[in-house]
């Protein structure tokens, strides 16, 4: 048996029970779960429970079936939490055990939450004893990487350079290991086969492929290395038809005098276009493109190649893209929540992907320079492109990292399974008390979505100031001044003390780098209360010790003991947040910050993940009652002690 939760755009929302295993959802009567808008169609989707997991399929809708908002092509597994968006409707599951997509997953999971409770070396509240500090993490995609760019025009919108830009790629989201509604589903992973693909083996320079690892939480539990899938057959033969067009194109390029190593201007676009128009019927004609081949997309991805950045540029323009990876020519990878999918088709030769870094160079208003074997470059929407040429290493490699807009409030989060609804009311009573709150986490959108939530927790008629240097973070109210990082003719030291100088209510700041954190703790022991700040680290522990090196590097004679002491009266409230295997963020601690000594900063956790239960029961209370407290009530706001007792 599980529940249905139905949200509708501007209605109320109900709930569903059901005690069967599908249920069909459709805008007229004759479906299990009917939902009478036009714009559902009338048989619109069909879920499934089936091996323990909740499966939805799209039933060939008119406007699609999305899941968390990415539209479904295809069977794909759905957990708690998930919103399922049909037509005005969104729809929750909820059930009393957890969904896993297989066991493999599953084991992941379990082996991970089991890790993440993490107490303190001194922590004077809790009786649990302390599990190892630092637990290995999951292997995640082979680069971390943030942020979002949309690749300028490159001529009016009704060129050929915007209706190559327009195409979407063929994208494989890997959603689930195998249709259950078909005996054969080419080109998916055969059953029994991780969900998720793992890192991709990288040549090394000993000659021998090895899997990329990273850090990617404390949640996160060591993952065996996982082979991505072989392409198949019909891609193979489209792979080979596009590189065989490409080089017809290029050869008429050459002959036409064309320079295709720039810049496209439109008029060499259409001339370029023109020519993989002529050149693919050719080899339809030549035999060279099978039937089974669509010379009309065939045409199109040559175009994005030869005149535009190939296969990156849907990718780039796509939100739900976080990281970028292109560890060769002929392997393109994209990073959605965690996931890892590849991307075909790729590039055609080294030389296409070195065209696109000169290309992005330029766009980014810092060309390549002649003889560059690393081109770092910040590209519009504040998205980092590094680049990696031989010979420093065997062939070009590039990644970029986009900056992901993180709009989600504490409830959302709550929803999510991110934290508990007592952990939340403190996150709230934090903010409405004017308490200084550290946010800790690695990995693309993880402390920018705290931060970005806790700065929306603010009263409305606040007067925020946003230090950032990109987009990443929005809050959504009336008194918000953004303030740029990363000008070089202004240091972030004095951009932090101009901001405090601008008597903001609140502020804000995303990321603590280098003289960034001495300023922020200076302002803050100046009298600016408020403070939200996001720090880059693997856990809280590691967090700190960064902070305090920053401070004793920025303040020249500060010893370690003095910085500890600073950071400890700076701030109130300590995050530890990760992104689990899944995808998901998740806090895994929330912790006060309680002094210092001669061996750190003393840290006493309020609240740990737990590895028992969903929802709330994902989280305990440590039993340890915050010092802050009596001066929240001075100010004002009022916490029920309730919260903090241990169940």
């Amino acid at each position: 048996m599980f529940t249905i939760i139905i949200s509708e755009k501007g209605g109320a929302e109900r709930r569903e029970t059901f005690d069967r295993n599908e249920i069909n959802v459709g805008r007229v009567q004759g479906n299990d779960l009917m939902l009478p808008k036009g714009n559902v169609s009338k048989h619109h989707a069909r879920l499934l429970f089936r091996d323990g997991r909740f499966i939805v399929t799209d039933l060939k809708s008119t406007n699609g079936t999305y899941v968390n908002g990415r539209k479904i092509s295809q069977a794909t597994i759905v957990r708690e939490g998930d919103k399922i968006y049909i037509g005005d409707f969104v729809l929750r599951l909820e059930t009393g055990q957890v969904v896993v997509a297989n066991d493999a997953v599953a084991a992941d999971d379990a082996a991970g939450r089991a890790t993440s409770p993490r107490i303190s070396t001194r922590d004077a509240g809790a009786s649990a004893p302390p599990p190892p500090d630092a637990p290995t993490g999951a292997p995640p995609p082979p680069a971390p990487m943030m942020g979002s760019l949309s690749s300028p025009p490159l001529g009016p919108p009704v060129s050929p350079v915007h209706r190559m830009q327009e195409q979407q790629s063929a994208v494989s989201h890997f959603p689930l290991e195998r249709d259950p509604d078909s005996e054969s589903a080419p080109g998916i992973q055969p059953p029994g086969l991780p969900r998720v693909p793992g890192p991709p083996r990288v040549p090394q320079p000993d000659g021998k492929p090895r899997v990329a690892t990273a850090m990617f939480g404390a949640a996160a539990a060591p993952a065996p290395a996982r082979a991505l899938p072989r392409p198949t057959s019909q891609q193979a033969i489209y792979r080979k038809a596009l590189i065989a067009l490409v080089d017809r194109v290029i050869d008429a390029a050459s002959a036409l005098a064309l320079d295709l190593s720039v810049l496209v201007e439109e008029p060499m676009a259409e001339r370029i276009e023109a020519a993989a128009r002529d050149q693919a019927t050719a080899m339809r004609g030549d035999g060279e493109a099978p039937e089974s081949v669509d010379i009309e997309s065939l045409a199109q991805d040559a175009l994005r190649e030869l005149v535009g950045i190939g296969p990156l540029g849907p990718l780039l323009e796509d939100d739900q893209v976080d990281e970028l990876h292109v560890p060769r020519p002929d392997c393109v990878l994209a990073v959605r929540d965690g996931h890892v999918s590849v991307i075909e088709p790729s590039f055609t030769s080294e030389e296409a992907l070195s065209r696109v870094v000169t290309r992005l160079a330029h766009q980014s208003g810092q060309p390549a320079r002649a003889g560059e074997v690393v081109v770092d470059r910040r590209l519009a929407d504040g998205a980092r492109m590094t680049a990696v040429a031989p010979p420093l290493a065997s062939g070009w490699a590039v990644t970029i990292r986009k900056q992901v807009r993180a709009e989600l409030a504490l409830d959302d989060h709550v929803r999510a399974g991110v934290m508990s609804r007592s952990m939340a009311l403190l996150l709230e009573g934090c903010v409405s008390a004017h308490a200084n709150v550290l946010v800790v986490g690695s990995g693309a959108g993880v402390t920018s979505s705290m931060v970005a939530a806790l700065a929306f927790a603010s009263g409305a008629g606040e007067r925020l100031v946003l230090l950032a240097d990109s987009d990443e973070i929005h809050v959504a109210h009336a008194f918000v001044t953004r303030v740029m990082l990363g000008d070089p003719a202004v240091s972030g030291e004095e951009v932090v003390r101009v901001a405090s100088r601008l008597r903001p209510d609140r502020l804000v700041v995303s990321s603590l780098t280098g003289p960034l954190a001495a300023a922020t703790v200076d302002v803050i022991s100046e009298g600016s209360q408020g403070v939200i700040a996001g720090l880059s680290a693997p856990s809280l522990r590691h967090a700190l010790a960064r902070l305090a090196a920053q401070l004793g590097l920025a303040r020249t004679g500060t010893s370690l003991d003095v910085a500890r002491e600073a950071i400890a009266e700076s701030f109130d409230l300590a995050l530890e947040v990760v992104r689990t295997v899944d995808g998901r963020l998740r806090v895994t601690r929330l912790a006060e910050l309680a002094g210092s000594d001669a061996a750190g900063v003393i840290v006493r956790d309020l609240f740990q993940s737990s590895a028992d239960g969903t929802g709330d029961a994902g989280f305990v209370a440590t039993g340890a009652t915050p010092r802050f407290l009596h001066d929240f009530a001075a100010r004002g706001v009022k916490l029920d002690p309730a919260i903090f007792k241990r169940r």
